[in-house]
């Protein structure tokens, strides 16, 4: 007699420390439980990159962390991303930063928030995009980027925040 498939267990809320306590990636926190692992993970600000209608954000989220919104495209989107729309996430990291620990979210925590992460080891740790792509898979399973975000963050590198 054949064992019974177990069915797959709905994806847990993971925080994956990019930089320990100061940037953390995941997907968007749906549920109290989950902000009180922020809280309990010592994070103090929110930086969502989705749509409320995407990921509308649970009950005393705003209450209980400086939280921060800026809606990037994903796959999903008829729009691409422009370089102005990575460097306007970085700022706004930078801001949240002065805070303490941020967490870093999308919907699925796959292209846009470990994009922006990327891009903040770039201009923060002086990574190059390679690198920076290999250390988020290994930080945080799941990293996949798209080509194109690929290619912006290879542009971002080469003008910088500032150009």
């Amino acid at each position: 007699m054949a064992a019974p498939i177990a069915a797959p267990s709905p994806r847990r809320f993971r925080i994956d420390w990019v930089l320990i306590d100061a940037l953390a990636v995941g997907p968007a926190p749906r549920a109290e439980r989950h902000l009180q692992r922020l809280h309990d993970a010592g994070i103090r600000a929110v930086f969502s990159l989705c749509s409320n209608e995407e990921a509308p954000a649970p009950a005393g989220l705003e209450e209980r962390f400086c939280c921060k919104r800026l809606v990037l495209p994903d796959h999903r989107s008829a729009d691409v991303l422009e370089l102005g729309q990575l460097k306007d996430a970085l700022q706004q990291l930078a801001a949240l930063r002065q805070m303490g620990p941020v967490f870093v979210h999308c919907v699925a925590a796959m292209e846009r928030s470990p994009l922006v992460c990327m891009a903040w080891l770039v201009q923060t740790q002086a990574l190059s995009p390679t690198e920076a792509l290999d250390y988020l898979m290994q930080v945080h399973p799941g990293t996949n980027p798209l080509p194109r975000q690929l290619a912006l963050l290879r542009h971002l590198n080469r003008v910088g925040v500032a150009g």
